[in-house]
């Protein structure tokens, strides 16, 4: 037959005799635990935090070309062939643009200014004022060959990555389409400064994605266009330089006519073929105009004036509750008074 649990008994009473009894202890843990707070709490770096916010263009490819269609058509250039379909990019992929190594070692050569309105670079600053000064000469080898198919860094440089990765935070809101980059640093007019170089790095970065094909098919038109705008006006020439050489009684010649139905046929096929192309570059024009994104300013970093870190008063009264758990734990546990308690 199984028994039924024993049911623990709290005498509240005695519980209260013995905080009674114990309440120099208590009182001696919960304010060495305050004193520890309120120290450690001033000895913290002093944070603040600004945000900047951007809006993306948003759009499919389709939707676009079609506000270029009837200028087009004025022109004789046809936007059929242009392609549609979804954006190139997903939008919550922008956030992960500003994790990337490439982003960060960008960072550190950008020139920014502080508080005091002193310019300097960005590794000069983190090295100053976020590590103090201090650097180990171990963690600053480079202990792998530098080679154009990857990025070697050393440890320190690592570490510093790292720590910038919580201190600048992208996020994307699927709903509203905003882009929120909030960025934390000691000095409030450095966090500004970092806050506005990411927002132009994801604005030039995403615009740079979107046309790179478009731009890299632009510049191979445009030198095809050169060339051929070239090779028809020299043959145009050629051309009246020819007719206006040969007299009137050579035209009736047999060679005469073979040599000017030449001429003509190189000058029909370089100006169909220089046609051809100004009217593919003028459509390469349009697409690149098309696909380059409209990524407007939102909101733009503002300098805060109150720090964000530390909160002085939560990091205190955290102290306080742990430094009253401890103490109920040592005058219960330790000085076995739970025995009195609970029965």
């Amino acid at each position: 037959m199984e028994q039924e649990p024993k049911l623990v008994k709290i005498n509240f009473i005695a519980f209260w005799l013995t905080l009674k009894r114990e309440k120099w202890i208590i009182m001696g843990i919960i304010f060495f635990f305050t004193i520890a707070g309120f120290f450690y709490s001033f000895s913290l770096k002093e944070e603040f935090k600004t945000e900047g916010k951007l809006l993306p263009e948003i759009q499919s490819k389709s939707g676009s070309i079609g506000q270029f269609a009837g200028l087009a058509a004025l022109a004789g250039v046809d936007l059929s062939s242009v392609s549609s379909g979804a954006d190139a990019i997903r939008p919550d992929l922008y956030p992960d643009v500003l994790k990337s190594t490439s982003f960060f070692l960008r960072l550190f050569q950008e020139k920014i200014k502080d508080k005091n309105n002193n310019e300097l670079s960005f590794q000069d600053y983190y090295f100053k004022e976020i590590l103090n000064g201090k650097l180990n000469k171990e963690d600053q080898i480079l202990r792998f060959p530098i080679s154009s198919n990857y990025i070697a860094l050393n440890r320190q440089t690592e570490r510093n990555i790292i720590n910038l990765k919580t201190r600048i935070i992208c996020t994307y809101d699927k709903k509203s389409g905003v882009i929120s980059i909030a960025v934390k640093m000691p000095d409030p007019v450095v966090a500004a400064n970092v806050t506005h170089f990411s927002m132009n790095y994801l604005t030039d970065y995403i615009i740079a994605y979107r046309t790179e094909k478009e731009k890299r098919d632009l510049d191979f038109l445009e030198n095809q266009l050169a060339a051929a705008k070239g090779k028809y006006y020299n043959i145009q020439s050629k051309k009246a330089t020819y007719t206006d050489q040969m007299p009137s009684s050579a035209l009736r010649m047999k060679s005469a006519d073979l040599q000017r139905e030449r001429i003509e046929a190189d000058y029909k096929i370089s100006s169909s073929f220089y046609n051809t192309l100004l009217q593919k570059y003028e459509e390469a024009k349009l697409k690149m105009q098309q696909e380059t994104p409209v990524i407007k300013i939102l909101e733009m970093p503002l300098v805060p004036n109150l720090k964000s870190e530390p909160k002085k008063s939560i990091i205190i009264l955290g102290a306080m509750v742990m430094g009253a758990v401890v103490a109920l734990i040592v005058s219960l546990l330790i000085r076995k008074n739970y025995k009195l308690i609970f029965a």
